[in-house]
């Protein structure tokens, strides 16, 4: 009798921390910002970038100097390719080389002198393209779709050549190339940015929301000086009032996750191969662990100001080390050590995993049970800290 009347002593305290939490939220304009407005403002952002699936048209300047009818041709395929658009023609280099420095276009493709009679003679000229290397993404784009250009118009030209010779067609194919590569590219077959990029975007900024989110709302007890009033109404048990409190963020945040995956699946067209409940285990334990790591800042820090500036810090970069644009395996054991302490790099492969890959949820397995320790670490280390401050109003009133 005694044990279950002290669970509903707990119920009772944390049903009224959690009533206390939601009437906060009801009548802040801040919470409204980070839990409604400002997540779906840039989800819309996003999805507009990567509405096109892949760039087109990316533009191009030709410097022809040869004139004849094969480097017109060669323009002519440079523009009807998908990818690329030849928006200026230049008499020499250096005026192609303006519109790159003015960022007029990407890259410069230059047709040498006697390029049709060379190739007639069989001797291989060379069609030069000079990138903005700067913009990897573009000029990787621009690399593969000249090449393919070149490479389709020098097939042309050689398999006609051996045809005139009397050559049978399939017999002159396979003299051309007669070892040949079969790829098929996996899982995202189509180069589609938007299946590449947007799963692991969106995730990146909910993390930020929901880790400042947390310090702004366990901060501000201490801030404001209301930190004995939220433990009072706790029963005096510095654990269930951080339950209690965070209770009504984590139910936003895991319905704004599950509007995240509803959007990328169902009007983005991202697949999920996967298994709905291992994502679902995830973004449950994804949440838990900001919000924990949110209130860990807090702990360290007994000041609002300086733990938003540790979550930004955490947060802001996290994307970098996530190992999505730059492998994880390629970067020093510094960077990996960063990324390991990140649960949106452990999220994000369980996000790939089982949206694009299929994979069993066992390969899954590894990261879920890192975003537990996640979870689980920061209390034990930092909740005793928590509890001094929220008693010791010495604390209160921290900018």
């Amino acid at each position: 009798m005694a044990a279950r009347g002290a669970n509903e002593g707990r119920l009772r305290c944390l049903y009224r921390v959690t009533r206390r939490e939601l009437h906060f939220m009801s009548h802040s304009p801040f919470c409204t910002l980070f839990i409604v407005v400002l997540p779906l403002v840039s989800f819309a952002i996003l999805c507009a970038i990567f509405y096109v699936e892949t760039p087109r048209d990316l533009p191009i300047v030709v410097c022809d100097r040869d004139g004849s009818t094969l480097s017109r041709q060669l323009t002519r395929m440079a523009d009807a390719s998908a990818s690329m658009a030849v928006t200026a023609t230049a008499r020499d280099m250096e005026e192609a080389a303006g519109y790159v420095r003015r960022g007029e276009a990407y890259a410069v493709l230059y047709i040498p002198p006697r390029l049709e009679r060379d190739a007639k003679r069989g001797d291989a000229p060379p069609v030069v393209a000079y990138f903005n290397n700067q913009w990897l993404l573009t000029s990787g784009i621009l690399n593969r779709a000249l090449r393919e250009t070149v490479g389709t118009l020098s097939a042309g030209l050689d398999l006609r050549a051996r045809m005139m010779r009397g050559e049978d067609p399939a017999l002159a194919w396979e003299r051309y190339e007669p070892i040949q590569v079969d790829a098929h590219p996996m899982f995202n077959p189509n180069l589609n940015y938007r299946f590449f990029l947007l799963p692991s975007l969106l995730p990146t900024l909910v993390q930020a929301f929901v880790i400042m989110m947390t310090v702004r709302a366990v901060g501000g007890e201490l801030k404001h000086g209301t930190a004995g009033v939220w433990l009072a109404d706790s029963g005096n048990r510095p654990w269930l009032a951080l339950l209690g409190k965070c209770i009504p963020y984590t139910v936003a945040y895991l319905i704004l996750t599950n509007f995240m995956f509803a959007l990328l699946v169902r009007f983005m067209n991202v697949p999920l191969h996967g298994s709905v409940r291992v994502l679902f285990l995830a973004s449950v334990l994804f949440v838990l662990a900001y919000q924990v790591i949110g209130v860990a800042f807090v702990a360290l820090s007994a000041n609002l100001r300086l733990a938003n500036s540790l979550a930004g810090f955490y947060a802001g970069p996290a994307f970098a080390f996530a190992g999505i644009t730059y492998p994880t395996i390629g970067m020093p054991l510094f960077a990996k050590a960063v990324g390991w302490a990140l649960p949106l790099a452990h999220y994000l492969h369980i996000v790939l995993q089982q949206a694009l890959r299929g994979a069993p949820w066992q390969a899954s397995a590894p990261y879920l049970a890192a975003l537990a320790a996640f979870v689980l670490a920061p209390p034990i280390l930092f909740l005793p800290r928590m509890g001094r401050l929220m008693r010791d109003d010495r604390y209160w009133g921290r900018l």
